[in-house]
């Protein structure tokens, strides 16, 4: 990949560089100059397409939605993000050493401006092949994902209405303390599939605790500390 001049290439570097395939800006340069690497834009509601999104990504600006396939296109469609990826998040970890059928499991889409530096498979595949500690790495980060997952799972197969909502709520939001997401206690009972009543006593004691506020349909995260220490 081409960069119109060395402060933009490190400027970029510094962004990808704390990802689990890098060992700091440095070492990020020489795989940004690869024909393997490509950096996208993307407008506010774009759906990213799948030979994008089948790919290593690192959102470098804005940040991006994360829906299942089976999403339908409505005025309130907040119960149906799966998480958000904020700037410096990563898509692709996975699925772009995924064998057999390649179909995408989500949609991803963008939920403003955004940019993001793309990694073929064939160039991940040549930096983990000839960096031991970069192939190290990867299995660090993948064996993180996989608790988490199993995590997620526990919460919302055997937790408490309280646990579900706070989870649901930090990973929706998609940041720290002030992330906001917008959604009707209809929906959102739906998605965490809770009765009214239950969802209303999870949303007090999350108030209560200090980890969140209310304000009409909007929740904003008050203290993400105790919203992550709700979700446990």
């Amino acid at each position: 990949m081409k960069f119109k001049s060395d402060s933009e290439l490190a400027t970029v570097a510094a962004k990808v560089g704390d990802i689990f395939l890098f060992n700091g800006a440095d070492d990020a340069k020489t795989a940004l100059l690869c024909d393997g690497c490509e950096i996208k834009k993307y407008a506010p509601g774009e759906h990213i397409p799948e030979t994008d999104a089948a790919k290593l990504g690192v959102v470098i600006k804005g940040s991006l939605i994360v829906t299942p396939l089976s999403n339908e296109i409505r005025e309130d469609a907040s119960h149906a993000i799966l998480r958000i990826i904020p700037e410096g998040g990563i898509f692709g970890a996975a699925s772009i050493f995924s064998g057999g059928d390649t179909s995408p499991l989500t949609h991803l889409t963008a939920r403003q401006s955004s940019k993001v530096v793309l990694f073929s498979r064939g160039l991940v595949e040549d930096i983990v092949r000839k960096n031991p500690d970069a192939a190290v790495r990867y299995i660090e980060f993948l064996s993180g994902r996989v608790k988490y997952l199993n995590r997620k799972i526990d919460v919302f197969t055997a937790g408490s209405a309280k646990s579900r909502l706070a989870f649901y709520i930090s990973e929706v939001a998609g940041g720290g303390d002030g992330a906001e997401i917008k959604v009707t206690l209809a929906s959102l009972a739906a998605a965490l599939d809770i009765g009214r009543a239950s969802l209303y006593r999870a949303l007090d004691a999350l108030v209560a605790d200090g980890a969140i506020e209310r304000f009409g349909r909007t929740i904003r995260v008050k203290d993400a500390s105790a919203l992550l220490r709700s979700a446990k």
